[in-house]
């Protein structure tokens, strides 16, 4: 059972009154606001259009949209999902990774316990920083000297040229003035090194009693371990003391067994399928292609940070309790649904969403459909 309720996340939290739910998994606005505060506040001077459009799309926020806040950055917000949670509850939050820390103290001030961030990593990222050497000759009103196509980038597909915005084929240039040639090579910006890593927060909603007691009372509080575990193609031997004795007790001496495991135990780190061994001991997964993105969609779906429906499988089946619990999953910000599709598919008994953007909520109401009739 599923429902996205068209609403605000908090106004939701202030009405409700049903049954707690087990655990949260949500992508969170980023607050990326460095240009929102430029250009997006009443009465600021309007967007300059740009060579490319670029800063005019952005000004009411990341990617020009209103949604991008800073409400995930406040302890108020937190206190109001707080009650709707069992005791024991886990949560799973996206986060930007300039924004990260100030989502996660908010949490920790609502009375959140957190817990070491896991880190997915993907290849598909790519830096945003200005040029310097460009900058330097372009203000001197030197034309630069075109040596070749760009560097890594393909002869068809637009890519961007660091500091010059949104080109077809961009082709590489060399300095032409004395100072631009000292600054080859050198960047600034908010992001100037390729973005491959996303923070996804843990936190708890503390127990109630004892951790075990509490636990077994609501199915609540627990990660599904053995339910994350992945293949990796080849077999480790893993030793155990017979005895039940913890590999860093006193077990020296004590009688153990072997067995041949193939399946490795899920970690704090998530990487996609671009990158090589010997990273490859940990479970992977790449970007949202476009055609997952689109599918069941008469239309392209325009939303910016969709995350790939297999990662959120894979998040939801580690907060998944027991089959004998009726599960309830919450998610918060449920833009296209990514996350609600991949709860879904990892078996929750019921999950809600909450999306305050129109567009948004009706395109996840036809990807859910799509993805699990």
């Amino acid at each position: 059972m599923w429902r996205i309720h068209l609403n605000y996340v908090e106004n939701w939290a202030k009405e409700y009154e049903g049954p707690q739910f087990h655990a949260i998994l949500t992508d969170l606005p980023y607050n990326l606001e460095s240009i929102t505060k430029r250009f997006g506040k009443e009465g600021s001077s309007p967007a300059k259009f740009g060579k490319d459009g670029a800063f005019n799309r952005v000004g009411k926020g990341f990617m020009g949209k209103t949604w991008d806040t800073d409400i995930a950055c406040k302890k108020e917000f937190w206190e109001l999902l707080k009650p709707v949670l069992y005791p024991g509850a886990f949560g799973l939050a996206y986060m930007g990774t300039r924004t990260y820390h100030r989502a996660a103290t908010a949490i920790e001030e609502a009375g959140f316990i957190i817990h070491p961030m896991i880190g997915w990593v993907q290849s598909q990222g790519f830096p945003k920083a200005t040029r310097i050497d460009t900058q330097l000759d372009r203000n001197a009103g030197i034309e630069r000297k075109v040596v070749g196509p760009l560097k890594n980038a393909g002869s068809t597909k637009p890519r961007l040229a660091m500091g010059d915005g949104w080109q077809e084929n961009p082709m590489e240039t060399e300095p032409a003035t004395a100072e631009a040639k000292i600054w080859e090579g050198y960047r600034y910006g908010l992001q100037s090194l390729k973005p491959c890593m996303e923070p996804i927060i843990m936190f708890q909603k503390p127990y109630e009693g004892k951790p075990v007691d509490c636990i077994v009372a609501t199915g609540a509080g627990a990660l599904n371990i053995e339910g994350t575990k992945f293949e990796v193609g080849r077999t480790y031997k893993i030793n155990r003391f017979d005895d039940g004795m913890k590999p860093f007790g006193e077990g020296a001496g004590h009688e153990y067994s072997s067995d041949d495991e193939s399946r490795l135990y899920p970690a704090n780190f998530i990487i996609d399928d671009g990158v090589e061994e010997p990273y490859k001991n940990f479970f992977y997964q790449a970007k949202a292609s476009r055609k997952e993105r689109d599918a069941g969609l008469a239309n392209r779906n325009e939303h910016p940070t969709i995350k790939p429906i297999e990662l959120n499988k894979y998040l939801a089946t580690l907060l998944l309790p027991p089959n004998t619990y009726e599960s309830k999953l919450l998610v918060p910000f449920s833009g296209t649904g990514s996350e609600v599709i991949g709860a879904l598919l990892a078996k929750w008994d019921c999950v809600v969403g909450i999306e305050c953007e129109e567009e948004s909520y009706n395109t996840s109401l036809d990807r859910i459909k799509h993805w699990v009739p």
